[in-house]
């Protein structure tokens, strides 16, 4: 039954994709058919059954539809690196491609039942290192988080190929996947926040189509920066 929810929201995806940008640039649809895939991707490798343990009106995860990670900067995460960039791209897109994506997103987490949204907002509460003193071990008071763990998601925009940044964060003696093919580079952030503080990651991921399934999967993953 997945199955066929997945290929029928993947189908949707593609004739919005064709609507908005009709005969457009065959490089703009290709990113946009892209972002679709990864981004569908992405928002289901982190759906899970936890909002059954929080009340209805509170949602664990919220994506941000707005292309974001490369050189955006979204979350209100404090004292967090800065996020790093991928690279610049030959391909470029016009406005109605960026609006054809993030239009896209809203679509595919409405249909996946994931809230759309900007970062939290907590500025009195900070990370989760910050609870105890740099020159004692004393506990520092409680800050003002929620109540309950809530997790902020941006995604970026793919880069065609694979980016250089992945052989800097591949660990050595790991061997590269199989470059042939078509590959798609994306970064993603996690911004996560509960009664113990607030945590930043930013990960690296290839997509490479794969010709059993003429679908992008996960190749790699890569932790690239974070912050407690």
């Amino acid at each position: 039954m997945k199955a066929i929810q997945t290929d029928s929201l993947r189908s949707l995806v593609c004739a919005g994709v064709a609507l908005v940008l009709g005969c457009g640039h065959s490089t703009e649809r290709s990113i946009v058919r892209a972002d679709g895939e990864i981004f569908e991707s992405v928002v289901r490798s982190q759906f899970s059954d936890s909002s059954k343990f929080l009340p209805r009106t509170i949602s664990p995860l919220r994506f941000d539809a707005r292309p974001a990670g490369d050189n955006a900067d979204l979350a209100a995460t404090p004292d967090r690196p800065r996020p790093l960039d991928l690279a610049d791209s030959s391909d470029s897109l016009s406005s109605s491609a960026l609006n054809s994506i993030v239009e896209q997103r809203k679509h595919i987490l409405k249909t996946i039942g994931i809230e759309e949204g900007g970062p939290f907002n907590y500025p009195d509460c900070g990370g989760t290192r910050t609870r105890r003193s740099r020159d004692s071990s004393a506990v520092l008071p409680a800050p003002k988080c929620p109540a309950f763990v809530r997790q902020y998601i941006t995604v970026g925009l793919p880069y065609r190929g694979a980016a250089q940044i992945l052989n800097r964060a591949r660990p050595v003696g790991v061997s590269p996947p199989d470059s042939a093919g078509e590959l798609w580079t994306v970064l993603v952030t996690e911004t996560s926040v509960g009664p113990g503080g607030q945590q930043w990651r930013q990960y690296v991921s290839l997509f490479r189509r794969e010709p059993e399934t003429g679908r992008l999967g996960l190749a790699e993953r890569f932790l690239l920066s974070w912050a407690e």
